[in-house]
């Protein structure tokens, strides 16, 4: 006897919509004050934290400070990439095709996020949120293709 759980494609949709408020929810909530507006060089945040530990042990405040920037991005679109990918996949499409959809779909939205803070005198716009941002998306795709493996059905 097969309990398959099937969540119809309007709820996949709903949860989608969702995430997505929430995302613009918590970018508007999460203001400060900013000294500058443009972070333009990618990975910066990773070599500035080499070039910390190399030079000195580092304090885990420090460290948090520094890596859970990198984290939080990653985590915030890892909903929205897994429901983003469930909601593009079926039989005619080829499963490529829906991850390269939902990774540019991905990048996409978090360039519009990070456009947007450009011009808030509150927020930075930085590059490396759109690696972490994207980064989150792909990893939601890959757990929305998993699924497939689980018995949760979303049509």
């Amino acid at each position: 006897m097969s309990r398959d759980v099937v969540v119809p494609k309007p709820v996949t949709l709903l949860l989608l919509l969702a995430a997505t408020l929430a995302i613009i929810t918590v970018t508007v909530w999460m203001s400060g004050k900013s000294y500058g507006n443009l972070d333009p060089i990618p990975f910066d945040d990773i070599r500035y934290l080499a070039r910390r530990l190399g030079d000195r042990p580092i304090s885990t405040h420090i460290l948090a400070v520094i890596v859970m920037p990198m984290i939080a991005n990653v985590l915030l679109f890892v909903p929205w990439g897994f429901l983003l990918f469930i909601t593009l996949y079926n039989l005619e499409r080829p499963t490529l095709q829906t991850y390269v959809l939902t990774i540019l779909l991905g990048l996409s939205f978090s360039l519009g996020i990070e456009g947007w803070q450009y011009f808030l005198p509150s927020r930075v716009a930085d590059i490396n949120d759109v690696i972490w941002n994207t980064s989150g998306t792909f990893l939601g795709a890959l757990l929305g293709h998993a699924r497939l493996r689980v018995r949760f059905d979303f049509k």
